[in-house]
């Protein structure tokens, strides 16, 4: 097996995603966008040998004394495999990942899993921790047995939206950018969102100049004012909602049923298999997104201990300073660089 890795700028990124199921997250455009704005600066692991191969976008940290360790990328850019691959294939380029990593001084490797695509390969090198469900509409049904699944109330307000000619639509030039932006930014305040989804407006300019034409923006306008909006990508057959935002007046009426029933039928319509709906961390956005579909996709993440002697080392020179480290599945990972937890 040959293992090796690529920058965002080198054109052979696209060629390796050409044989493997992806999503937008996966596209060397979209992890750019995503780089300039944390100051990241991502590159593609490949572990390929015929035409089979193992494609991990993963951000390098680094560590003291010439060492690092590993990530996937912000949100859902999780390994992937070409199709075509074999099970037992498969776990042996985890295996070759893994001794590549080792050897160039990784001591951990931490994974987002694509919630389509999952982590099952690296479940035997690690732990594998889910952090609540996803929610997808699979789109090989007729539109009308789609809808007929939804919550009452949902199809009630998108009949009631339609009543009122509160319709939503493609803004397919981004002219209501701005406007986009100022709503997004009041929804982050109300909802005390954390930096890492405070994107600036050069962040949506990337998505709309240089992500290839698989962005989009959907606009909703109620009493002459935008009342919502969301950014939409489309990706190898999966229509995404990326991220919304709801005006400060109108958030409390809803508008952004109206938005997933306008995206829902320009996805169905266009042939698309998966309309992916994210998950989220407020109980009543789950709730939310649960009434328009049952098929549920959890999210999850893997941790790997790459090097454990010196993951050992590093995690004991942490509690001499600090105190014991949390235990179990879900605590911080990887454990050196735990946050400090707040003075009292």
């Amino acid at each position: 097996m040959q293992v090796h890795t690529l920058e965002t700028t080198d054109p052979d990124w696209k060629s390796y995603l050409s044989g493997a199921r992806h999503d937008i997250f996966h596209i060397p455009e979209y992890l750019r966008a995503e780089d300039e704005f944390r100051g990241t600066t991502t590159q593609l692991l490949v572990v390929e040998e015929g035409d089979s191969a193992l494609l991990m976008p993963l951000v390098f940290s680094s560590l003291p004394d010439g060492l690092s360790d590993a990530s996937s990328p912000f949100r859902h850019a999780g390994p992937l495999f070409t199709i075509g691959s074999t099970r037992q294939w498969r776990h042996e380029a985890v295996s070759a990942a893994l001794r590549h990593l080792r050897e160039a001084g990784v001591i951990s490797l931490f994974l987002r899993a694509h919630p389509l695509f999952g982590l099952d390969e690296f479940a035997a090198v690690g732990t594998i921790v889910e952090h609540g469900p996803t929610f997808v509409i699979p789109l090989d049904r007729p539109l009308d047995e789609i809808k007929g699944g939804m919550r009452q109330n949902h199809r009630r307000n998108m009949r009631k939206a339609e009543r009122a000619g509160h319709v939503a639509e493609l803004d397919s030039g981004w002219e209501h950018l701005d406007e986009f932006h100022w709503i997004y930014t009041k929804t982050m305040d109300r909802l005390e969102a954390r930096p890492a989804y405070r994107f600036t407006r050069e962040y949506f300019e990337s998505l709309r100049d240089d992500v290839g034409g698989l962005s989009s923006l959907w606009v909703l306008r109620m009493d002459g004012e935008l009342a919502g909006a969301h950014a939409v990508t489309e990706c190898n057959g999966t229509v995404q909602y990326l991220l919304g935002a709801t005006h400060p007046d109108f958030y409390q009426k809803v508008p952004q049923v109206a938005i997933f029933d306008a995206v829902l039928q320009w996805a169905h319509e266009r042939g698309n298999t998966d309309y992916f709906l994210g998950g989220g961390l407020q109980e009543s956005l789950l709730h939310f997104k649960a009434g328009f579909t049952r098929t549920q996709r959890p999210a999850s993440t893997g941790r790997i201990i790459v090097n454990p002697t010196e993951y050992e080392r590093l995690c004991s020179a942490w509690e001499s300073s600090n105190g014991p480290l949390a235990e179990g599945g879900d605590s911080f990972f990887p454990g050196y660089r735990a946050p400090l937890a707040p003075a009292a």
